[in-house]
């Protein structure tokens, strides 16, 4: 049955509220620009709660490729951003270098908006001092990283950064929406949108499914910002069949050690770091799940290793993060392919050694040291600049564009957060507003 949601239409809009999405409908909003975001997910509330945490996860955080390897994605405002640490990684070299595309100054702004910083002294806690340390004595230009991190607001500690800051301290995507819900712009959540219309070859609105049946609202502009698994099956329903092939995730694999003093469950997750290692498609932080996900890790092995949780508060430990070629495929019904290949093995075997070679060096004990196995960070790279895209982000359907992980022309390796709000400010600045 149809309700009222297919009487809607807007100049402009947005499915999906992550860290594109919000920030393409915050600056048009900002612009005067009618604006109306269609998120699949529900407003989840309060941030901060694992529990809550737990139902914004696609399938309860047991997400996989049709392989076996876990992926993590949060269907709520904001996308997965809510769980995102808030690390700030510089849009890589090769985006202006090969592709023509300057983020340069869309950076800038943002850098200044948010005053990215490195985790102060006082906020390294005891468990990041001890690896960094440790790390170092192995080599490694290991430091504190900048955050999208209000580091005012942490007070004596910044906790539950997993399930989005309850201090509200970290930035999420859900801050942006909220400011363009406050400039005008017009939020619809449980919006499931399943194909693009177009009309003489030019994009005409959305089809999908919401709280009340099938809805169809008229757009003169859609931006798609689904994500890197959402976005091609939409695209695929709208005549544009090559959409999904080839898929990257960032592989990473977590390696923890049991020593004598506080673990790294109170320190702040990626806090601290290494980039040296990134030309082999390495890059290294110290990281440890929060406590319910690594309870429910443990709960997947069996009576035998949930024992194991008594030593989680002197637990230390490591994400080795790598850079993967692109495989696979995101199917028209959602499911995903994607094979590591011998590269990729030998990639996360060299960083879960590396790790263990940190954690010994700083008091692990050597039989507790173990890896988890690998999960996907963030997918991407499914309807790629220069291959589905344009430099402008647009389709070959006039007035469709995408701005989402699934833009990424090439393998990344490392957080994408800060190239995305760059590509989704020079959208707007450079072609929606003009």
């Amino acid at each position: 049955m149809a309700t009222d949601t297919k009487r809607l239409s807007a100049k402009t809009v947005v499915v999906g509220s992550g860290s594109g999405g919000a920030t393409v409908a915050r600056e048009l909003a900002r612009r005067g620009q009618d604006v109306l975001i269609l998120e699949r997910g529900a407003y989840h509330k309060p941030l901060g709660s694992y529990v809550n945490l737990f139902r914004m996860a696609d399938r309860f955080f047991t997400l996989a490729s049709v392989e076996g390897t876990q992926m993590v994605r949060l269907l709520t405002v904001g996308g997965s951003t809510i769980a995102f640490l808030g690390t700030a990684f510089l849009p890589p070299a090769w985006l202006k270098d090969r592709h023509g595309i300057d983020l340069a100054p869309y950076v800038e702004d943002i850098t200044r908006e948010f005053k990215l910083a490195p985790v102060p002294e006082r906020l390294i806690g005891e468990g990041a001092k001890a690896i960094m340390k440790a790390a170092r004595d192995e080599g490694l230009d290991w430091r504190p990283l900048p955050h999208f991190i209000d580091w005012d607001k942490c007070g004596a500690r910044c906790r539950k950064l997993f399930a989005g800051s309850g201090k509200g301290a970290k930035w999420t995507a859900r801050d942006y929406v909220e400011e363009a819900l406050g400039a005008g712009a017009r939020l619809k959540t449980r919006m499931a949108v399943e194909q693009v219309l177009s009309e003489g070859g030019r994009v005409t609105g959305v089809r999908g499914t919401g709280p009340g049946g099938t809805f169809e609202i008229a757009a003169e502009t859609v931006v798609l910002a689904a994500g890197g698994l959402g976005t091609p099956p939409i695209l695929q329903a709208s005549g544009i069949p090559e959409a999904g092939q080839g898929v990257i995730i960032d592989p990473l694999i977590l390696t923890y050690g049991v020593y004598s003093g506080r673990g790294s469950g109170r320190d702040i997750p990626m806090g601290c770091g290494t980039t040296d290692l990134q030309d082999e498609g390495i890059i290294m932080t110290d990281c440890i799940d929060p406590w319910p996900l690594y309870l429910f890790g443990l709960l997947m092995g069996g009576p035998k290793a949930v024992a194991g949780f008594r030593h989680f508060p002197h637990t230390l430990g490591i994400m080795a993060k790598i850079r993967d070629d692109f495989a696979g495929a995101v199917n028209a019904d959602g499911t995903v392919s994607k094979p590591l290949g011998e590269k990729e093995q030998s990639l996360l075997a060299r960083g879960s050694e590396i790790s263990g070679r940190i954690l010994r060096r700083a008091g692990c004990d050597p039989g507790s040291i173990v890896s988890t196995p690998p999960r996907g960070a963030h997918p991407g790279g499914t309807v790629r600049i220069g291959d589905v895209l344009d430099t402008d982000l647009q389709t070959r359907i006039p007035g469709l564009y995408v701005c989402d992980a699934s833009v990424i022309p090439e393998p990344c390796g490392m957080p994408p957060v800060l190239m995305l709000m760059g590509l989704a400010r020079r959208l707007v600045a450079e072609k929606l507003a003009v």
